[in-house]
């Protein structure tokens, strides 16, 4: 699978966000993910900048080219009303769940109207539950908001509200093996109290918490999923033009 976030697409494809064209950059970015065939991309949060159906529809237009099923989610810069009616024919919109092999990639919608940070309601938090509890092979958590503190003041203040309702649910289900998310702009990842794992902005990138290679290029994040479920990791940058590796393979809970 591949992990997109934080494309911040505008109307005008010719715009710029934050001094970049988001708009070239997600395409470079998607280019590289689709030709390395993965069966499942991920584009966790803030992906129309504008909140307008013409950025939702570039993003459309784009995994239509790309052909290879995709599961989106809600960030703060979202409408998922607005993601549900032009996308729903052509990709899986969050809060739903996605079979890879044996695994169970669940994503979750943690927008607020006119709030920065996330929230995940009771009846979403029940909903996950009914979900992981028939479901005996491996699982895989994504959303928008972050579910702990990073370390940043300027994104923690704007995390997932009360995130210990959603880690304390997916620690009673031994079969979650990770929980992906975007929001922070960084590749960021932390072991416990289950893999936690951020992916850098397919646009503009945000100071890192972490030591990385190539802070301020764009990327995204790898993610092999064995049957047995091992979970293996790795973050990929543009750098002058080339999709370069950021951090050595890492290897998640073991099944």
């Amino acid at each position: 699978m591949a992990q997109l976030t934080d494309l911040h697409l505008l109307a005008d494809p010719g715009g710029y966000y934050r001094g970049v064209n988001s708009h070239v950059q997600f395409q470079t970015c998607l280019r590289a993910v689709c030709s390395a065939d993965p069966d499942l991309i991920l584009l966790t949060g803030d992906l129309g900048h504008d909140e307008t159906w013409a950025a939702c529809g570039l993003l459309r237009d784009q995994l239509a080219t790309c052909g290879i099923p995709a599961l989106v989610m809600a960030g703060n810069h979202d409408q998922p009303q607005l993601l549900r009616s032009c996308l729903a024919r052509h990709a899986s919109v969050a809060p739903c769940g996605v079979a890879v092999g044996n695994w169970l990639v669940i994503g979750l919608d943690s927008h607020v109207a006119g709030c920065m940070g996330g929230r995940l309601s009771a009846v979403q938090l029940d909903w996950l539950v009914g979900i992981l509890r028939p479901h005996p092979g491996p699982c895989l958590v994504a959303l928008h908001h972050p579910p702990t503190a990073i370390g940043s003041p300027r994104m923690d203040a704007i995390a997932l509200e009360e995130p210990e309702r959603l880690l304390d649910l997916l620690q009673a289900f031994p079969q979650v093996k990770g929980v992906v998310f975007g929001h922070v702009h960084q590749a960021w990842q932390q072991q416990v109290p289950l893999p936690l794992m951020a992916c850098p902005s397919t646009a503009v990138q945000i100071a890192p918490i972490q030591p990385s290679a190539h802070p301020d290029a764009p990327g995204w994040r790898l993610l092999r999923l064995e049957a047995d479920g091992r979970l293996h990791t790795r973050v990929m940058r543009i750098v002058h033009g080339q999709v370069t590796p950021d951090e050595p393979l890492t290897q998640g809970v073991p099944g």
